[in-house]
C-alpha cells in the first residue's frame, strides 16, 4: 500500500511538473507593445485544491482575497481594473489571468501525539510547497489570414515557480503582479 502511495506521488509529481513546462515549449508570449492602449483590465484568478480550502484561508490564500488584493495592486499603479460582469471586450480591454497549483498531494496537516497517546491533526505553518504561478494577459486580436476574426489570446505571459510556505507564497503572487505592472507601465507611461 505505501509503494502504491509513493507511486501515485511521484505520477502527480512527474505529471505537475511537465505541466510546469509545456508553457515554455507551447506558448512564450512576452510582447510588452502588445499592452499599449489597453484601457482596462479585468482580473480572473484560478487556484488550488478544494480540499485544502480551510487551511489556505488561514494564509490568505482564497480567490476571492486573491483577487481583491491584485485589484488594489493594479489601482495603485493607475490601472484601471473593472469587474467581469462590465466588460465589454472592446479593443482597448484586456483579462489578467491569475493561476496558482500546489503540488502536494498530501494535506497540509501535521500529527502532534498528545501526553494521553491521542492525535491532534494541526496545520502546518512551516510546511513548504511546490508551486506554479501563472500570470497571462489575454485580449482581442485578429488573425493575418482573416483580420475580421477576432479571438481572444494571451499576449503577454510571465511564470514563477518555486519552493516556499504558504504565507509566503503570496509575496511572489505580488512579485508576478509587479512584472505586469512594469510592462504596462512601460508601454503605457502616461497612465498615473
Amino acid at each position: 500500500m505505501v509503494i502504491r502511495t509513493q507511486q501515485r506521488k511521484f505520477i502527480h509529481q512527474s505529471v505537475f511538473l511537465l505541466i510546469l513546462m509545456m508553457p515554455a515549449f507551447v506558448c512564450r508570449a512576452d510582447d510588452r507593445a502588445s499592452l499599449l492602449g489597453i484601457k482596462t483590465v479585468v482580473v480572473r484568478v484560478h487556484t488550488f485544491e478544494r480540499d485544502w480550502a480551510s487551511e489556505l484561508a488561514k494564509a490568505g490564500l482564497t480567490e476571492s482575497v486573491l483577487q481583491a488584493t491584485i485589484e488594489r495592486q493594479l489601482e495603485k499603479s493607475a490601472i484601471a481594473v473593472i469587474p467581469e460582469e462590465a466588460s465589454k471586450r472592446t479593443e482597448t480591454e484586456g483579462i489578467l489571468n491569475v493561476r496558482v497549483d500546489l503540488l502536494d498531494p498530501e494535506p497540509p496537516q501535521k500529527t502532534f501525539l498528545t501526553a494521553k497517546e491521542g492525535e491532534i491533526k494541526r496545520f502546518d505553518a512551516k510546511k513548504r510547497y511546490g508551486y506554479a504561478i501563472r500570470l497571462n494577459f489575454r485580449q482581442q486580436a485578429s488573425l493575418l489570414r482573416n483580420p475580421e476574426a477576432t479571438i481572444y489570446a494571451i499576449t503577454w505571459q510571465t511564470e514563477s515557480v518555486g519552493l516556499r510556505r504558504l504565507t509566503l507564497i503570496r509575496e511572489d503572487i505580488e512579485n508576478v503582479v509587479n512584472n505586469f505592472i512594469e510592462a504596462y507601465m512601460s508601454e503605457n507611461p502616461g497612465v498615473k
